[in-house]
């Protein structure tokens, strides 16, 4: 049996590494992993027992990657975004959760589905549920044709043509087909869309690089 899972999608945090740390132990979420995100597919394993080595440590040392993986209770997991996907699974009945970033690559590159076959292969688990947290909508993200070029076909139904060469991508409508191709049927769509609510959200698209983050958070108690 796996404990109770707690998830958490934040609002705005501050962009200092140290700040936004010590905002998250003064709501009470510590000890907390985080990653060196990249916008790629690597997905890290953090398998128990796992000793949190204090804020300032994991900050200097934070693994390279836009997922993780854990069965380690007492922890959360968590991934930073200012416009892209946050994705958090949780098995509770195997005592796994994930926390995975994805952004237009990773997106094209399915990182949701690699880190759930990691769940099944690796910690066993076999009823995996899904939340995606606020992100920007897809009448917000406007592209070139860059990004629909390199997307799978489940992302056709996703990508409307406005202009020539110009789109708009759906990218947590994305998301969301990829998670139940991989098996996951309870999907929880975004509650909010950064980009139009920049009062309450981060976004890259609205603040671009004056802003801070928001974290997106699940542990195991």
């Amino acid at each position: 049996m796996g404990g109770k899972i707690t998830r958490f999608f934040s609002e705005k945090l501050p962009r200092d590494s140290r700040e936004r740390f010590h905002a998250l132990d003064s709501l009470g979420f510590t000890p907390v992993f985080t990653l060196r995100q990249e916008h790629g597919d690597t997905v890290v394993r953090l398998r128990k027992p796992y000793r949190f080595p204090g804020i300032d440590a994991l900050i200097a040392s934070q693994p390279r990657g836009d997922s993780v993986v854990t069965d380690q209770p007492g922890l959360y997991v968590g991934v930073k975004t200012a416009d892209c996907v946050p994705i958090l699974l949780w098995d509770e009945e195997a005592g796994v959760v994930a926390a995975a970033h994805a952004g237009w690559r990773g997106t094209a590159k399915n990182i949701a589905g690699k880190t759930i076959a990691i769940m099944r292969d690796e910690f066993g688990a076999k009823n995996i549920s899904a939340a995606i947290g606020p992100c920007i909508c897809a009448h917000c993200f406007e592209t070139d044709e860059d990004v629909p070029d390199v997307m799978p076909p489940e992302a056709f139904d996703f990508i409307t043509g406005i202009s020539p060469g110009r789109f708009t991508v759906d990218l947590p409508g994305i998301n969301a087909a990829l998670l139940r191709q991989a098996g996951v049927a309870g999907v929880a769509l975004p509650p909010a869309c950064t980009a139009c609510n920049p009062e309450v959200y981060w976004s890259h698209r609205k603040h671009k690089n004056d802003r801070g983050l928001q974290v997106s958070l699940i542990g195991i108690s």
